[in-house]
């Protein structure tokens, strides 16, 4: 009777250990699926920032967007107002983009990746 009571006691305490074990596996697996969720995010802000830098290129060239989409390929003067108000908006969000920037790698640092 003893060897039994002794022999589930050190099954159990083998399966706490395994329990254990198997905790710090997923908490791995989580910290690097968050990883990968940040970096996949940060890609996408760099392929929406990519596309806003063309879009502000064909607008200050005299081009627009949606008139390309619908087949106008004519250019257009923009106006001296037109182009300040470009600059000021491109400026603006290359501002953001290098916070971001910043902000994703601080973030990738912390967690240790390189």
């Amino acid at each position: 009777m003893n060897y039994i009571v002794g022999f589930i006691f050190t099954v159990l305490i083998g399966y706490v250990f395994e329990q254990r074990r198997h905790i710090r596996f997923l908490e791995k697996v989580n910290y690097n699926q968050e990883t990968r969720h940040i970096m996949t995010d940060h890609e996408i802000f760099l392929l929406k920032h990519q596309i806003g830098t063309y879009v502000f290129s064909l607008e200050t060239l005299g081009y627009s967007q949606d008139k390309i989409n619908n087949g106008d390929y004519k250019r257009h003067e923009p106006s001296p107002e037109k182009l300040q108000a470009i600059q000021t908006e491109f400026q603006r969000q290359e501002s953001i983009y290098r916070s971001k920037n910043i902000q994703f790698q601080t973030e990738l640092e912390l967690r240790g990746v390189e």
